[in-house]
């Protein structure tokens, strides 16, 4: 990923913050020679570092849990808020038009080694934990004990429980750190008045802050 210095994030809490509220991932996989993509949730144990994992699933008849090498790197890209920022929030504008449209944005990319589980005590595990996680902020959460045990068993015997332990890290907040101050506050005030949706009032806070993912904390 090209990720200018003034670009990097490199804050662990930080990246975990991103991960935690935006899990489904992007999981990219060599497969036969071929690059194959799949979108998978996934749930992060403890804070991002090497030698930390992520845990999912997959079901039985997706390929990717056989044809992927647990030798090889496999990528998941987890993506954050992102916003088009036009150049009419721009200070500096009024005074010389040297100003282009751009598009604000926080990604993270976790390498690592992805093993596959058929062991239906760590498939429990895991469906248990996206579960509990997902749910947590519900009124009502639903738990995997709700069902009839046999649908369970059933629903379990139908996936692959699949974890990646991270080699490496990349993390990119391109949230206006390269523009001038008056700039920054134009962008967060174009983004928090004319918000199309939440991903824009997120990234006003993100390019006030320079970091984080912008939630309401209110």
């Amino acid at each position: 990923m090209y990720n200018p210095k003034h670009f990097e994030q490199q804050d662990a809490a930080v990246i975990t913050e991103l991960i935690q509220n935006f899990p489904l991932a992007a999981l990219v996989t060599q497969n036969n020679g071929e690059i194959v993509a799949n979108h998978i949730p996934f749930l992060l144990e403890g804070q991002i570092a090497v030698g930390s994992r992520l845990i999912g699933h997959v079901a039985k008849m997706n390929p990717v849990w056989q044809d992927t090498s647990p030798d090889a790197e496999s990528l998941l890209i987890f993506q954050g808020p992102s916003a088009y920022i036009t150049p009419n929030w721009y200070a500096s504008k009024q005074e010389n038009h040297l100003v282009v449209p751009t598009y604000n944005y926080a990604m993270v990319h976790v390498y690592g080694k992805l093993v596959a589980s058929h062991d239906e005590q760590v498939k429990r595990v895991v469906v248990e934990h996206l579960t509990n996680s997902m749910e947590s902020m519900r009124p009502n959460p639903w738990s995997v004990s709700e069902a009839p045990a046999d649908y369970i068993e059933k629903m379990l015997g139908a996936i692959v429980a699949i974890g990646l332990t991270v080699t490496r890290i990349e993390a990119k907040w391109k949230v206006s750190q390269n523009r001038p101050a008056r700039d920054k506050e134009g962008v967060a005030s174009g983004l928090m008045h004319n918000a199309l949706g939440e991903d824009d009032q997120r990234m006003a806070r993100m390019v006030q802050t320079g970091s984080g993912i912008g939630r309401n904390k209110a």
